[in-house]
């Protein structure tokens, strides 16, 4: 690949993976209020979901580990935040592509409904923080 376009692949890169993040918690927010509305188990949930998990999920995930460096931190509180959405993104992943593997959704009727009551709120959390996260202008462009 020339060098322009892998800058070209690593700009859209860099401008991108915050939004896979959070569509991946915003989804699973509303994923997670759902249950707690209609009382589903998660053994029925399609496997496009956990596709959609393990290519959005790895995208952002890596992304989170790659630009960290470039985060706009609001405090050492998101420094932490940041390495738990990080932990919890990647094993997500690795769950979800687990279940691909084996064909059966039955890990997930180990979590009990009241789960996901702290599932909502943490989700949501992390949903925000990913909305939000900023990083830093790219060495010589001023911040717009």
């Amino acid at each position: 690949m020339r060098p322009e376009a892998a800058a070209g692949v690593r700009s859209h890169y860099r401008r991108t993976f915050g939004r896979a993040v959070a569509v991946v918690y915003t989804g699973g927010t509303i994923a997670q209020s759902l249950k707690l509305i209609f009382a589903f188990g998660w053994e029925y949930m399609p496997y496009w979901v956990d596709w959609a998990l393990i290519a959005l999920g790895t995208y952002g995930g890596v992304g989170l580990i790659v630009f960290a460096g470039q985060v706009a931190w609001r405090g050492g509180w998101e420094k932490m935040v940041h390495w738990l959405i990080v932990v919890h993104l990647l094993a997500s992943v690795a769950v979800h592509a687990w279940v691909v593997v084996i064909g059966s959704h039955d890990f997930f009727t180990l979590f009990p409904y009241e789960y996901s009551y702290f599932a909502v709120a943490y989700f949501a959390f992390f949903a925000w923080r990913s909305w939000t996260m900023k990083l830093v202008p790219p060495a010589g462009r001023q911040a717009t």
